[in-house]
Order: structure tokens, then C-alpha cells, then sequence
């Protein structure tokens, strides 16, 4: 009888500890870790596994330089999603041999701070040493309240590329002599274009 109730026992405090393990799975895991979809994007040369968090937050897994050292791109939208945004121009070979990048938009066009979101999506990539490691110049195409400089896509040059956001008719991303045209219909699309243009800037998509 002993026996019995010692194996009834242990049988017993195994189960308890199976509810505890299973109870805090379910009631303390991080709800954000939860993904809503994963899937593998192909450029027709490379396929890269994207990762979807949330309706913000998609990381890819790109590998760079010689030692092919993994990298997890963090970005608000993912790549199949961007298909539909057009890229107009070699823009990856110019800003490689830049010694600056500015980025620049218009003072006087109300736009929020959603807009700075979309110029960090690119400026954390140009200013990476993973990546371009260039130094990036803030600036506004009109006198400003913060005393940025006045940079618009005309002060281009073969050493300095300006990269210019703006509300337009349509969602896209295309080049003006030395100018990179980041164009949203919304200031939501001109995050995407933001996200597009990265994604081509990385040669994950073309």
C-alpha cells in the first residue's frame, strides 16, 4: 500500500507540475511574440525568410559581407506588401560612392511626425557601418523654425545625394538628377515608400 500511494503521489505532483508549466505559458507569454505570418520573398536571384510580428513590425534575415554574418532587418511593413510601389532608377550605386546623404522635405507642407518615421526607416540603413556608413545632413527646403539648413534637390551633387519626402498623386520612389524622390499619397504611403526604397537600397527586392 505504501508503494501505491508513493507512485500515486509522484503521478500526482508530475500532473501539478504539467498545469503550472502549461498555466503560464498561457497567461505570461508576451503577446507580441506571437507571429502572424512567416514566409520566404525571392528577388528571382535570393530568397530572404521574412518574419511578420504584427501590422508593424516585420523582420527579415539578410546575411552580409564575405563571412556572410546574419542580420535581422527590422522594418514596419514587409516586402510582399511593397510590390506595388515603384522604383525608378539606379539609387544602391549612387549613394555608395556619396560622401553624405541629406534628407530634406518641405517646412511649409504640414506633415507629422510620421515622416520622420519613414526618414529613420532609411537613415538607419545609409548610416550603418553594417551598410553604407554615411553621414547624414537634416535639413528643410524653405526657412525653418529649428534652423535646419535649406537643402533642396537641387543642391545634388556627384559626392551628395539628397533624399526628398513629399506627399504627392501617387506612391513611389524615383530619381531626379541627384535627387531621391520618396513619394506617398498619405503620409502612411510615404512610410511604405520609405520601406521600399530600404528593401531596394539591401537588394532584397529590385
Amino acid at each position: 500500500m505504501a508503494t501505491k500511494d508513493r507512485v500515486g503521489l509522484m503521478v500526482g505532483i508530475l500532473i501539478a507540475i504539467l498545469l503550472i508549466g502549461f498555466g503560464y505559458l498561457v497567461f505570461f507569454d508576451e503577446p507580441e511574440t506571437a507571429v502572424l505570418d512567416n514566409y520566404q520573398y525571392s528577388n528571382g536571384q535570393t530568397i530572404f525568410n521574412v518574419t511578420k510580428i504584427n501590422d508593424e513590425e516585420t523582420v527579415t534575415l539578410v546575411y552580409i559581407g564575405q563571412e556572410a554574418t546574419p542580420y535581422y532587418l527590422n522594418m514596419r511593413n514587409d516586402p510582399l506588401s511593397l510590390e506595388d510601389i515603384e522604383v525608378d532608377g539606379t539609387i544602391n550605386t549612387r549613394l555608395y560612392n556619396d560622401d553624405l546623404v541629406y534628407v530634406t522635405i518641405n517646412p511649409n507642407a504640414n506633415l507629422s511626425s510620421k515622416v520622420t518615421i519613414a526618414a529613420f526607416e532609411i537613415t538607419k540603413i545609409l548610416s550603418s557601418e553594417d551598410f553604407y556608413n554615411k553621414p547624414i545632413v537634416y535639413g528643410r527646403t524653405l526657412e525653418n523654425e529649428n534652423g535646419l539648413p535649406i537643402i533642396s534637390c537641387y543642391d545634388g551633387t556627384d559626392s551628395a545625394t539628397v533624399i526628398f519626402f513629399t506627399l504627392g498623386s501617387e506612391t513611389k520612389v524615383y530619381t531626379d538628377e541627384y535627387c531621391i524622390i520618396v513619394v506617398g499619397e498619405t503620409e502612411d504611403d510615404i512610410i511604405r515608400a520609405s520601406d521600399r526604397l530600404v528593401y531596394n537600397l539591401l537588394g532584397i527586392m529590385p
